[in-house]
C-alpha cells in the first residue's frame, strides 16, 4: 500500500519537526499577528483568506487576535496561500524559542512550589546582579 505524504511533510520534510514545532512556547497572538501581516501584505481581505483556506472570517479574526489557536492544518493551508515554508513563516519567530535546556529548566521551575520558585528567582536575580557589577 503506498503512503501518502501530508501537508507537514511537503512543506517540512517529516513530521517529527512538525511536532516540535507544535509543542512550542509561541503564544497564539504572536502567531496570528504574523497571519494578519501576511495577509495584510498580500491585501487579502480576512473574507478572501477564510474563503481560500477555508474557515469561516469569524474564526480567522480569533485566530488574528490570538484569541484561537491555528490547527496545524489551517497553518498548512495558509502557508499554501502565501507560499510559504514553516522556516519562512516562523522566521524570526524560530530563533526566539527557547533552547532544550532552557525548557527543561523552565519545566523544571514550574514543578516547584511557589515558595521554591520564589527562591530560585532571588537566586537568578542575585547572579544577574553580580554578572553585572563583574562587567563593569
Amino acid at each position: 500500500m503506498r503512503s501518502r505524504r501530508t501537508l507537514a511533510d511537503r512543506f517540512w520534510g517529516h513530521k517529527a519537526t512538525v511536532k516540535s514545532l507544535t509543542r512550542s512556547s509561541l503564544p497564539a497572538a504572536t502567531v496570528g499577528q504574523r497571519i494578519r501581516q501576511h495577509r495584510q501584505e498580500r491585501t487579502l481581505t480576512q473574507t478572501e483568506l477564510a474563503r481560500q483556506i477555508g474557515i469561516q472570517q469569524s474564526d480567522l479574526s480569533r485566530i488574528e487576535k490570538g484569541e484561537y489557536r491555528v490547527s496545524l492544518d489551517v497553518l498548512f493551508r495558509l502557508l499554501q496561500v502565501f507560499e510559504m515554508s514553516l522556516g519562512e513563516f516562523f522566521g524570526d519567530l524560530a530563533a526566539q524559542s527557547l533552547t532544550s535546556r532552557e525548557a527543561g529548566l523552565l519545566e523544571s521551575f514550574r514543578t516547584l512550589p511557589h515558595e521554591d520558585q520564589d527562591e530560585v528567582v532571588e537566586f537568578v536575580e542575585f547572579k544577574c546582579g553580580r554578572q553585572k557589577e563583574h562587567d563593569q
